[in-house]
């Protein structure tokens, strides 16, 4: 007994804590299956391995801030078939995200682009790699609490960083005139080095208005377009439709876009 405490204490002092709090359970199903000394180091070793893994995909998830987990495979392509699956597999397949490829979803509310923006992003923690998702007025709020502190380089280097950034619902916020600059050196840093993903209901005409200059407006397409893949997403708002099943709505109100709203 003491030779497994022992075993469990240099474990730790490993870092393989995991084999550690399974390693009586391991010894035990090692001597009934009478496996040899290599077939049991090779046990250990694949669960520590996956469960480091593990460890690090939670990590990734938690630290991208997602407003909830998504996947592909909840994504309904057969419903909203303006998006082609295939695309989105092909863009995953080719790791579009290593030439700093970005994604512009765009369309009306309630159409799935918030959706397939995490699912993407998910499926991009799944190859190993890091996201960061933020919803335009957050950027903006954070943006401007950046310039007051004077901490505008640590808020670049923080959005930066990630492999794949998501900027959500760009255009329900209009912008200042200090967090369209900040936005315009995100987008100019993380250029042809790192994805961003945007999902919006503004067309290109509008981003003008919603960035309060035509100029930066300009300057932050050219270098969103330059390596990227658009997708116009159409259809009905399914939280719309989840009302009007419910009889929470009139079926007229499916017809009608929101105030303000751009459709399409």
């Amino acid at each position: 007994m003491q030779a497994l405490i022992e075993l469990q204490e240099r474990c730790t002092e490993l870092g393989w804590k995991n084999i550690s709090h399974r390693l009586d359970a391991l010894l035990e199903e090692a001597s009934a299956n009478s496996i040899t000394y290599a077939e049991f180091l090779t046990s250990l070793l694949t669960v520590e391995e996956s469960h480091k893994k593990e460890t690090s995909w939670n990590r990734k998830v938690k630290n991208a801030r997602f407003p909830f987990v998504k996947t592909l495979t909840e994504f309904d392509f057969k419903v909203q078939t303006s998006v082609d699956e295939r695309r989105i597999r092909d863009l995953l397949a080719r790791s579009f995200y290593r030439e700093g490829h970005n994604l512009l979803c765009l369309g009306p509310p309630g159409v799935g682009k918030t959706h397939l923006g995490v699912a993407i992003a998910m499926a991009v923690i799944d190859q190993g790699e890091s996201a960061l998702f933020v919803r335009s007025d957050d950027f903006i709020e954070a943006a401007k609490e950046a310039a007051e502190r004077r901490q505008i380089p640590k808020f670049l280097r923080q959005y930066a960083k990630p492999t794949v950034l998501i900027v959500d619902e760009l255009g329900y916020a209009p912008f200042d005139s200090v967090s369209a600059q900040i936005l315009f050196q995100v987008v100019s840093k993380r250029y042809e080095r790192g994805s961003i993903i945007i999902t919006s209901n503004k067309s290109y005409s509008e981003w003008g208005d919603m960035l309060g200059s035509s100029v930066l407006a300009t300057a932050i397409l050219d270098r969103l377009l330059h390596h990227s893949s658009v997708f116009n997403m159409r259809g009905e708002s399914y939280r719309l439709k989840e009302k009007v099943k419910a009889g929470v709505m009139p079926k007229a109100s499916l017809d009608s876009p929101e105030p303000g709203v751009t459709r399409g």
